[in-house]
């Protein structure tokens, strides 16, 4: 265990282990969004961030410290080094942007479910992947019972958890997502140039953001923009942006298959990228099968752009009447949603002011503030 600041006793500790160098996740912006709150706002809250030898910690401030710590099993990070870390730490709480928590943690532990995908569809229960889903199900389950609170982003993930996992609703806490003061309406004249030179993108373009796994639905997005008029697509590109992810056994689509005639596949988009990035597209679309909360279409939102989404899980909670919905099972509905919104300007001037009105309902203050108020209770109730 390496810790890189001497630093005054901790009252909580933060698993960081996703801010994984030339990644960014909805996890990611979650943690960080959190630490920002804490670094600016919570200077009485002295807090380590565990984390692996690579990670690069986005918040630096004198009460956030970083352990680190190595291994090459996830397993044995979990239940062996993170406790022993934790005993030596002396936190009043711990905190995992996971569903994932020592068994013999020393201290109370809130956990995170944010969805319950592995559940959810075929691609990640079938064949082997069937014992990953039973083995994510109880498993889930007993961290769950354990700890002292649990916390999920979205009223549609609570009840996909009070059904799958049997917990007491007092037990479980929605705190949406909050957006980050970066996401919003970009005016950079060298933005475009920006994009062209770093990522290829140098025309008008749709934009659906996030990783290549099967509930994304990247197949039938590309099959619906390839059933626009001729006239629309040679004027309008679709850009895949994002990089590859794992759910247990999934294997993510493969993205040569996603390689149609005026789809753009840039990879992976460097977060001071991310606001411009949405900012400049016509619209962002979400065909999602399902989603715990939906960080895409909330910072497109926020940065003013228009929103075509999938009505499928908490999707609809998040956009509200801000956007454009569709059935995500439904190639021809979908087609007909991006036709409208290519066609229509007073439509797309209606939900980008939709959008920005929505989006300041996820201010942080109203969001992660709340969070870590709960951290800060469960803390206190240790201390009565």
């Amino acid at each position: 265990m390496r810790a890189e600041h001497g630093c005054r006793p901790a009252l909580l500790a933060i698993d960081c282990r996703e801010f994984v160098p030339g990644r960014i996740t909805g996890i990611g912006r979650f943690l960080q969004n959190v630490l920002q709150e804490i670094g600016d706002n919570r200077p009485h809250l002295v807090t380590v961030a565990v984390a692996d030898p690579g990670s690069q910690i986005p918040v630096g401030a004198p009460h956030i410290h970083t352990v680190r710590l190595s291994s090459s099993s996830t397993f044995y990070f979990d239940q062996v080094l993170l406790p022993r870390a934790l005993r030596a730490i002396g936190p009043k709480v711990f905190f995992s942007p996971y569903y994932k928590a020592p068994l013999a943690a020393p201290c109370p532990t809130i956990i995170t479910i944010h969805d319950l995908t592995p559940l959810q569809f075929a691609e990640y229960s079938k064949g082997s992947g069937r014992f990953y889903a039973a083995a994510f199900k109880r498993w889930a389950a007993l961290i769950a019972r354990r700890a002292a609170a649990v916390v999920t982003d979205s009223e549609f993930s609570k009840q996909q958890i009070l059904t799958e996992l049997g917990l007491p609703s007092h037990k479980i806490h929605v705190f949406y997502l909050g957006v980050g003061e970066e996401f919003q309406p970009t005016r950079d004249p060298s933005a475009a140039s920006r994009l062209a030179s770093r990522y290829g993108i140098d025309c008008d373009y749709l934009l659906a953001l996030g990783n290549f796994l099967p509930h994304k639905n990247f197949p039938r997005l590309v099959e619906a923009y390839s059933g626009l008029p001729e006239s629309l697509r040679t004027r309008v590109k679709l850009v895949l942006a994002g990089s590859r992810g794992g759910h247990g056994p999934a294997i993510s689509v493969n993205s040569a298959a996603l390689a149609q005639p005026g789809v753009l596949l840039p990879g992976f988009i460097a977060p001071e990228d991310l606001p411009i990035l949405y900012s400049m597209a016509l619209a962002v679309v979400c065909a999602s099968l399902m989603e715990g909360f939906g960080y895409a279409p909330l910072e497109a939102m926020a940065c003013g752009t228009p929103v075509v989404c999938s009505h499928a899980g908490a999707l609809p909670e998040v956009a509200g009447n801000a956007a454009l919905y569709f059935d995500p099972t439904n190639v021809r509905e979908m087609t007909a949603a991006i036709e409208q919104i290519l066609t229509d300007d007073a439509l797309r001037q209606n939900l980008a002011a939709r959008g920005l009105a929505r989006a300041r309902l996820f201010a942080p203050a109203q969001t992660t503030a709340r969070l870590v108020d709960l951290l800060e209770a469960v803390i206190a109730r240790g201390n009565a």
